[in-house]
């Protein structure tokens, strides 16, 4: 007869090779979206002539495709937090109220101050600066660019859904599936932070590095607060601040 450790250590790999899953059919979600936009592109300029539909901008693809990826990535922390409340409803996302509210509201501050922090030893050290810029994702680059919808669809996704998709589905659903098997606190911590680092430092690996403080914050916010809501409320101020800081130099005409 298998052990109980053994059990739950299966139990664990089959719970990432689910997570994984869900993270590869978020790339198929994001090419499905990408096919959509340039299907509605191509298909009037077939029909109608060229100048009946302008080819999409390479931020409008980006944005396309991203918004597909975290579309189905919260799909898949929905459907996944269904199941495993064994009741059909979404007890499984640990959407709880926010607990110790001093604590998080210290780490949304927290991580308004690093970011603000980083940003003036970027001015400082121009070999900083040049590294920020090489792990600035492209839905950041150039927020000014692109006219006033390309700008509102890039602060939705950067400001609200991805940070609702992946909290849900890491220090969501994963999170509290790691914690029913029985796992410590650093352990479910460290196995919901690698893979949410991991998939950021897919296109630049040095961005991993980057985003090291805040997922310490996050991971905190989530065991502090006693849910996923606290560490949505810090992924949210980390964001809406980059996105703030990013904003910056178009507001006052400068790069």
């Amino acid at each position: 007869m298998a052990s109980p450790w053994a059990a739950g250590q299966r139990g664990t790999v089959f719970l990432l090779l689910g997570m994984l899953a869900w993270i590869l059919a978020g790339f198929v979600g994001a090419a499905f979206a990408i096919a959509v936009l340039m299907g509605g592109s191509i298909l009037p300029r077939l029909l109608l002539g060229t100048a009946a539909m302008p080819e999409p901008s390479h931020i409008a693809i980006v944005l396309a495709g991203a918004s597909g990826f975290q579309a189905t990535l919260l799909f898949g922390a929905q459907w996944s937090g269904r199941r495993s409340s064994g009741d059909g409803r979404w007890n499984g996302l640990g959407v709880r109220p926010v607990l110790r509210k001093a604590r998080i509201a210290g780490l949304c501050v927290a991580t308004t101050v690093w970011l603000a922090g980083f940003i003036i030893l970027m001015g400082m050290f121009p070999a900083l600066r040049a590294f920020a810029r090489s792990v600035t994702p492209d839905v950041l680059a150039g927020l000014g660019d692109g006219g006033p919808w390309i700008v509102a669809m890039r602060l939705g996704l950067v400001v609200f859904l991805a940070p609702v998709s992946e909290e849900l589905f890491f220090r969501g659903w994963l999170w509290e599936a790691l914690q029913r098997r029985g796992h410590a606190i650093a352990t479910t911590a460290l196995l919901t932070a690698l893979p949410w680092l991991l998939l950021h430092g897919i296109d630049s690996p040095g961005r991993i590095l980057f985003l090291l403080p805040a997922a310490a914050i996050f991971s905190l916010a989530r065991h502090w607060g006693g849910g996923v809501l606290a560490s949505l409320a810090a992924h949210m101020t980390n964001n809406l601040t980059a996105v703030t800081m990013q904003a910056i130099p178009v507001i006052f005409g400068y790069k």
